[in-house]
């Protein structure tokens, strides 16, 4: 793992998103999980090294996030439309994706069950656990239950999906606006070390690229409706960003995948549709 200041340590290298660890002078406090059970066993010998853990804040509902929760006897902390989706999850159909993850991951999963959120927020809470605090921001886009942790001693913010840093961006139910606006939000903390979603660590110079990349996005399916695609032509006809990044790590050979799904999405937002159907 990499150390990036005196008592944060983070994983940006492993299948998944990125987490890590805050040391404390009353324990440990982990922010995400890994997606890989055999990762989650190897951060667990790693944290056992720092002390004890206390806490596990989880920033998002996407699974990548959550999976590892299960390995770690804590409490976890989440926006309560996180601890929702989690139970609401299929989770025989979940256990079975991440077993597919590589040999080591069915043996791990045997009688897997989630550990879900037990504190949650709606707009925002603070957790302070020794010398530290903790403050969690309610910042929807990526998705409506996005949170941005800042550790203020450490002038750290773990900002989830909201930024994926040189990589491949996933919008497969994200709502654009509320994003940009997320992105504004987070250009307004004093803290300048943000630990992205997904890439390697950045500041607020990468404000711009990533909402730039939301608004090309947002344009291009919008020309397409105009134009008068149908959602499914427009899924099978908008290419040109495939190649625009690289997949995150263990993602490879997916981008035709997360474009149909951004375009999927986006269709329907921009139209009122689906999940954002309107009135």
């Amino acid at each position: 793992m990499q150390q990036l200041t005196s008592n944060v340590f983070i994983e940006t290298r492993v299948k998944g998103c990125n987490f890590g660890f805050v040391t404390t002078s009353d324990g440990v406090v982990m922010i995400d999980s890994p997606h890989k059970p055999s990762d989650a066993m190897k951060l667990k010998a790693e944290i056992a090294r720092h002390g004890r853990l206390r806490y596990i804040i989880n920033t998002e509902p996407h699974g990548d996030h959550w999976t590892g929760n299960a390995f770690f006897d804590v409490p976890v902390i989440a926006h309560e439309g996180v601890r929702t989706r989690i139970l609401n999850t299929d989770m025989p159909q979940h256990v079975a994706r991440v077993a597919s993850f590589g040999p080591e991951e069915p043996k791990l999963l045997e009688n897997y069950a989630p550990n879900v959120p037990v504190m949650t927020f709606q707009h925002g809470m603070t957790l302070h656990v020794g010398d530290h605090t903790f403050q969690m921001i309610h910042m929807p886009g990526h998705t409506l239950y996005q949170a941005a942790i800042l550790i203020k001693e450490e002038g750290v913010v773990f900002t989830s999906d909201n930024i994926f840093y040189k990589v491949q961006t996933f919008i497969q139910e994200a709502n654009p606006d509320q994003w940009l606006e997320a992105l504004e939000g987070l250009r307004r903390l004093d803290e300048d070390i943000f630990v992205p979603g997904h890439g390697a660590v950045c500041d607020k110079s990468y404000l711009d690229e990533q909402g730039e990349y939301i608004l090309e996005w947002k344009a291009y399916v919008q020309k397409a409706i105009d134009q008068g695609m149908t959602k499914d032509e427009a899924i099978e006809k908008l290419t040109a960003m495939t190649e625009r990044y690289p997949m995150d790590v263990g993602l490879e050979g997916q981008a035709p995948r997360v474009m149909r799904m951004n375009v999927a999405n986006l269709y329907d937002y921009l139209t009122g549709s689906g999940m954002h159907r309107r009135g």
